[in-house]
């Protein structure tokens, strides 16, 4: 008997291996595969304090999304925002899917009081408290205003 549970647990490593080899190696970067999940998101209901399943703010959606890649942020636009582990991109020109955008939306010392996950074409997912949802914006008028940087945590491309 415990040849043949021995031998269907390794059977099922294998497979288990085999789907995450397939799902690496299938071209979607980390920062699209974050961009997706922001993405299926959409609609969903703003809630302050909320990361998910189906009611976030702006910080609980990138901890969410995040979270599914295996990294951990804190629940915080402010912390998201000042993260040592970030690389800050200045130039909205050079975001790739799946950084962070930060902006400073609110009168005080912190440049980050609101962030979203950049999709690319000039458009970003975020929980937004004035839409009462998860909504994608463009980088424009408002948003270009009050942007002070992306933050890129990885390297997109592994």
């Amino acid at each position: 008997m415990r040849r043949k549970q021995l031998v269907l647990l390794t059977n099922g490593i294998l497979i288990i291996a085999m789907a995450l080899c397939a799902w690496l190696c299938s071209g979607v970067t980390r920062g699209e595969r974050i961009s997706q999940e922001a993405l299926a998101h959409l609609g969903k209901p703003y809630v302050l304090g909320k990361s998910g399943p189906e009611q976030f703010d702006c910080s609980g959606l990138i901890v969410s999304c995040y979270r599914q890649q295996g990294i951990v942020f804190s629940h915080s636009a402010e912390s998201i925002g000042a993260d040592a582990r970030a690389r800050i991109i200045d130039d909205p020109r050079r975001l790739m899917p799946g950084d962070i955008v930060c902006f400073d939306t609110v009168a005080d010392r912190d440049p980050s009081d609101h962030v979203g996950i950049w999709l690319g074409g000039n458009r970003f997912v975020h929980a937004s408290s004035s839409k009462g949802e998860v909504v994608v914006s463009s980088l424009d008028g408002y948003y270009l205003e009050h942007y002070t940087g992306g933050r890129r945590v990885f390297c997109p491309y592994f």
